[in-house]
């Protein structure tokens, strides 16, 4: 293989991985022989390029006994990557303005500051998560991803919501990691919960009030240090980032089919393209929802209950009604339709 500039290593491919899809671009059905043949790297090694590529969109594999590998429209395929790296860049410049207003306070007049603590330990985190919920009075603001300090399920929030504490949260694809996560999302949702789904959310946070707010300082588990922020300028800010994430999530709703007022996907060109969509299923619906937010084949296939083989059948005639390429590209069109 040709050594070339590693022009990928922007959207998370390697130098090596972009010279192994060179190779699949250059040569449609190859097999991995084949590519062990040119290359002279190991197996695993290039096992791995090639299930990284793949799951970025850029290569798919062929069916049959002897698995051959073609790539997929490259232009289009990164571009959907591009994409992605700008949100991502977007989001990490609305979190360093949160994080400048903290710099910018702390040192001030603690009245005006407002208070910092840190918070040592996953147990003083946990105790303190429980105490906000409690005090809630009107609100409860979240992101949601691992690791969890108690369980990934939030013990509180049903009896809250039963208060009337209103809860918004969004949600990282890897809080769905866990057998029947999607299930107890959807009994949080018939019971008032507002959700939404983004890749990529850039830290933990319990908001409350928009008054106070802890937040993990890391997120390599155990979380040994966190901190609590009140009456500060940072609680302002942190509030405005969940605003802006919230409008760019994915909005989650429990059987979206029989929902009540669910709005209406828009027509497409194609005679009966408008029928069909109409009649999607529940389960496709929410398939298509979980694609959207990001969550990998793994993931869905688990939270469906159904082997990923399974999955992966069930997909392929959503992705050729959708014209879609990639998960990714059939997620987002399927938001934009407005089926999800």
């Amino acid at each position: 293989m040709l050594d070339d500039d590693p022009a990928l290593e922007i959207v998370g491919i390697t130098a090596f991985e972009e010279r192994v899809h060179r190779a699949v671009l250059a040569s449609p059905g190859i097999t991995l022989q084949e590519l062990l043949l040119r290359s002279g790297e190991s197996a695993a090694r290039i096992q791995s390029a090639l299930a990284k590529l793949r799951a970025k969109g850029l290569v798919t594999r062929l069916p049959g006994r002897s698995p051959r590998w073609t790539a997929t429209n490259p232009g289009t395929a990164l571009r959907s990557l591009a994409r992605g790296v700008l949100n991502d860049l977007e989001r990490l410049a609305d979190t360093a303005d949160a994080l400048e207003v903290a710099f910018q306070t702390i040192g001030q007049d603690p009245e005006e500051a407002g208070q910092f603590e840190v918070l040592a330990g996953p147990e003083q985190l946990a105790r303190w998560y429980v105490r906000l919920q409690q005090e809630a009075e009107h609100e409860v603001l979240i992101f949601d991803r691992p690791p969890y300090v108690l369980d990934y399920r939030n013990p509180l929030q049903d009896a809250r919501l039963r208060d009337g504490v209103r809860y918004r949260t969004i949600y990282a694809p890897e809080a769905f990691q866990h057998t029947g996560a999607l299930d107890q999302l959807d009994d949080m949702l018939e019971s008032g919960e507002q959700a939404r789904v983004l890749p990529g959310l850039p830290f933990k946070m319990v908001l409350i009030d928009r008054r106070q707010a802890i937040m993990p300082m890391h997120l390599d588990p155990p979380l040994t240090r966190s901190v609590l922020i009140r009456g500060s300028t940072m609680v302002v800010a942190l509030v405005e980032l969940f605003e802006r994430l919230w409008r760019e999530a994915v909005p989650m709703y429990p059987r979206p089919a029989d929902a009540p007022g669910a709005p209406e996907p828009a027509d497409e060109p194609g005679q009966g393209e408008g029928q069909q969509w109409a009649e999607l299923s529940v389960e496709d619906r929410r398939l298509l929802a979980l694609l959207a937010a990001g969550l990998k084949d793994d993931a869905i296939a688990r939270q469906l209950g159904m082997s990923p083989r399974s999955l992966r059948r069930r997909l392929r005639p959503l992705m050729d009604a959708l014209r879609a390429e990639t998960r990714f590209q059939a997620g987002a069109e399927a938001h934009r339709r407005g089926l999800v």
